[in-house]
């Protein structure tokens, strides 16, 4: 009685121990990771073989038995399982750089109250802080730091915000990894006294690291949100790009003393013709006229072919400069690994996700990583709130046209000559007093205004694109009229080049303004009939929302998450709400090109179709970019598949 009672009871442990240890192989294969199987078996107290070789050896005289002992086992695994899924997780903590995501938090407690999210964030200073939760120290790149975790003061929205301070990363460019890294070692102590299922971590290499799975008793779930992969090849053809763009004059100097680096720019101009030249010809003739002092170009020079002539610029940039090599590589392998270890991973947008699945010029050598952890991954979509600005003339979709016009002639009469010499301009269009303006508009109310808000980074944001068309516009349409907004653009020779080849011209005058500085962005597109969107990465920003909250119709790249949230007119009559490029053009030498066609059409319908044009503008006004149900449970799916 008691051999059989003892028999019972192993029977059972073994049983359980033995679905325990299923479900964590299951756990294992489903997401093709390691990251947490230690923590895991540190969750039941023992390790599972054990008690399989001890029910294995206790059971030796019941060989009958075993296999009615496969079906029990396979059938209260799958119960297991079961259970576990629907065994809803409870707390998230949303890890990121920026300001804590209010507006998604709210929306996804209204769709499911049951849920707490909380987040974390790197502060700068402890004057929003309501208390400390936790001071303590870490150890990284051979030296100690302190940190301490707070708990910032409440919000309307009653959402718990922390923040995590420490002076390795506390008031630095955290998009730096050698100020990120701190922060990601801080937060995973605080992630561990936190203590939630799940991790969102938006656009951060974030995963545990070995440490902490050895030391958490809990299991914790990552989720990898990352917006873009090309900064993270290191090799990219737009090395000598970057450098020409970016370094200050000393690395000016240091570039064009290289006697390979002159002998390759030499050559490029026995090369005229070619679509890559003719794209970099004002940068290669600042160089020539600033730094070598000629007027002429060479007329003795090797005769190479130009993609050879770029691989020996970008090769020789990237040892002039090692940093730029370095830096990318610390990226690789930082993001290389976050892959590897996350239990999930997503991109912001639909095209962008199938892109890089199919596309390795998209993520260069990350590609077969993306590829190999495909299984484990999938795209979300970001809602946007855009709030109500104040603007000249408030409208609806039924009074627009009339509001537009008001608009237009208030910006225009505002930046016109005498305003601009005179400095008397509204201050509700800036965000600060500092702010430099070249050209100015004149009062021609019936032509398209063009507006673009654009960045210094040219190749990435696409600036390239966008100021070769405009000139190409000013060229062939003589009623036009287009704005440039281009924080600390003048400091970028590329840009400064294209203001002062506008300002020689005298037959542009009045068409066109350039402003360097913060401006309120409301006002311009309430004021403006297109606006260009031309980034070649994958970008999260609301600009093109905002644009369409005010009637300024976009024209975009067909790719990433302008092809997801911008209906072409011409590819759907009914809820078109702007213009696309026909194809995706990212690696196409076109690209340019192809953006023009798609402008010169919208052009032609706003002043061959004015009914067409209407329909564009209510779709616009009238496109829902918030945090709608499907977004909301898209991120529910993803939390409960952890």
């Amino acid at each position: 009685m008691e051999y059989t009672t003892k028999l019972k009871v192993l029977s059972i442990a073994g049983l359980i121990s033995t679905v325990q240890y299923d479900n964590l192989n299951y756990m294992k294969d489903s997401f093709g990771t390691e990251s947490h199987a230690r923590e895991l078996d540190i969750i039941y107290g023992i390790q599972p073989a054990d008690f399989k070789e001890e029910y294995s050896k206790t059971c030796k005289s019941f060989n009958h038995f075993k296999t009615e002992w496969r079906f029990i086992r396979k059938y209260f695994s799958s119960l297991f399982r079961k259970t576990q899924k629907n065994n809803d997780f409870k707390t998230i903590l949303y890890l990121t750089l920026n300001s804590p995501p209010l507006d998604f938090i709210s929306a996804f407690r209204k769709q499911y109250p049951d849920k707490d999210i909380k987040v974390l964030i790197p502060i700068d200073n402890k004057n929003e802080t309501e208390k400390l939760i936790y001071g303590f120290e870490y150890y990284l790149q051979n030296r100690m730091n302190s940190a301490s975790l707070y708990k910032m003061k409440q919000n309307s929205l009653n959402i718990d915000v922390y923040g995590l301070y420490s002076e390795a990363f506390s008031g630095s460019d955290r998009t730096r990894l050698q100020y990120l890294a701190p922060f990601i070692k801080a937060s995973r102590i605080a992630s561990c006294k936190l203590k939630p299922e799940v991790i969102h971590a938006d656009n951060i290499p974030f995963y545990l690291g070995a440490e902490f799975e050895k030391k958490s008793h809990y299991p914790i779930k990552v989720l990898q949100i990352i917006h873009d992969f090309s900064r993270f090849e290191a090799d990219k053809k737009e090395a000598f790009w970057a450098a020409i763009n970016l370094v200050d004059s000393n690395g000016m100097k240091k570039l064009c003393r290289d006697k390979i680096i002159k002998k390759c720019i030499a050559s490029l101009f026995n090369l005229h013709n070619t679509k890559c030249f003719c794209q970099m010809r004002e940068c290669l003739d600042f160089i020539y006229q600033n730094y070598y002092k000629l007027r002429k170009y060479p007329e003795k020079c090797d005769d190479i072919d130009e993609n050879i002539l770029f691989n020996r610029l970008n090769s020789r940039i990237l040892k002039l400069f090692p940093k730029m090599e370095y830096e990318n590589d610390l990226y690789y392998n930082t993001i290389f690994h976050t892959l590897k270890r996350a239990d999930f991973w997503a991109v912001p947008s639909k095209t962008y996700y199938n892109s890089i699945l199919t596309k390795p010029e998209l993520s260069g050598k990350m590609f077969d990583r993306i590829c190999k952890t495909k299984n484990k991954s999938s795209y979300i979509s970001y809602g946007y709130e855009i709030p109500q600005a104040v603007i000249y003339k408030p409208f609806t979709q039924d009074d627009f046209r009339e509001a537009r016009i008001r608009n237009k002639k208030y910006l225009t009469r505002e930046f016109s000559k005498d305003r601009i010499r005179t400095r008397f301009i509204d201050p509700k269009f800036f965000k600060s007093e500092e702010y430099t303006i070249k050209g100015y508009l004149a009062p021609f109310f019936d032509t398209p205004l063009i507006f673009c808000k654009l960045s210094a980074d040219i190749f990435t944001d696409g600036t390239d694109i966008a100021l070769t068309s405009i000139i190409k516009l000013l060229e062939e349409f003589k009623n036009i009229q287009a704005i440039v907004n281009i924080p600390n653009g003048l400091e970028n020779n590329q840009i400064k080049n294209w203001v002062e080849f506008l300002e020689e011209h005298i037959g542009y005058s009045g068409k066109w303004l350039f402003i360097d500085g913060e401006i309120n962005l409301a006002q311009f597109y309430a004021s403006s009939d297109l606006a260009f969107f031309c980034a070649r990465n994958n970008i999260t920003t609301s600009n093109h929302f905002t644009a369409m909250k005010y009637g300024c119709v976009p024209v975009a790249l067909r790719q990433g998450i302008y092809n997801d949230t911008i209906s072409d007119i011409f590819d759907d009559m009914t809820f078109g709400c702007g213009f696309k490029t026909k194809t995706p053009v990212n690696t196409e030498e076109d690209i340019i090109e192809s953006f023009n066609t798609a402008v010169t059409k919208a052009l032609k319908l706003y002043t061959q179709n004015p009914a067409s044009w209407k329909l564009l503008i209510k779709n616009a006004i009238n496109y829902n970019a918030g945090w709608t149900f499907d977004k909301i449970e898209k991120f529910n799916r993803i939390y409960s598949a952890l």
